[in-house]
């Protein structure tokens, strides 16, 4: 297991910044060193853990990519268990809550405040992206209970939650990343945790 330390020196490291990029694993250590697929599985323990917190729900999680294309991170979306995020008008049901990304190229992750998704009876629905504006530092502000026990299944299991002031870090500005979410000049965030369609 690497220490928090250890964690930021990598995700900053000019070398694991271009592989990550590449959409290269870049830790080999855990799960990490079976592949993607040990990976896979792995990240569907964490968030199976993360079910079980008092507080919070995993109301969404997106281990599809979106439907198409390749995203580095699984996207989970949590709110308050008691549903006290969750407002419904005439058909159209919003729940309000705070997001994390577990990265699928090493042990780290991210948490996103203060985002949504919305659904209609038509069928229509619309959701957050996981961008760097949407980042928050630990805690969230609003759900600082929730992150405590949300951060504490990331530390059994070994994953670090990165802060901002690591993830705004600029990369080289000859390291290109292939994402949806974000225009050079690329960032630390860009290169662990993009997507692309």
């Amino acid at each position: 297991m690497l220490d928090s330390d250890d964690v930021v020196a990598l995700v900053r490291d000019p070398e694991a910044v271009r592989r990550a990029a590449a959409d290269d694993v870049v830790v080999h250590r855990g799960a990490w060193a079976g592949g993607g697929d040990d990976v896979e599985k792995f990240l569907r323990w964490v968030v199976a853990d993360l079910g079980r917190c008092s507080s919070v729900v995993v109301e969404h999680t997106e281990f599809g990519m979106y439907g198409s294309g390749y995203a580095s991170y699984v996207d989970v979306f949590l709110s308050w268990r008691d549903g006290s995020g969750r407002v419904t008008e005439g058909e159209r049901t919003e729940i309000r809550g705070f997001a994390l990304a577990l990265c699928r190229l090493a042990p780290v992750a991210v948490l996103f405040g203060d985002v949504g998704i919305s659904s209609a009876a038509n069928g229509a629905s619309s959701r957050y992206l996981p961008t760097l504006e949407l980042v928050r530092d630990n805690p969230v502000p609003g759900w600082e209970e929730a992150c405590r026990e949300v951060t504490g299944v990331l530390d059994r299991h070994g994953i670090t939650v990165l802060d901002s002031a690591v993830l705004h870090t600029p990369v080289d500005p000859t390291i290109s990343v292939e994402t949806n979410l974000a225009d050079p000049p690329y960032t630390v965030f860009d290169a662990w945790f993009h997507w692309m369609d």
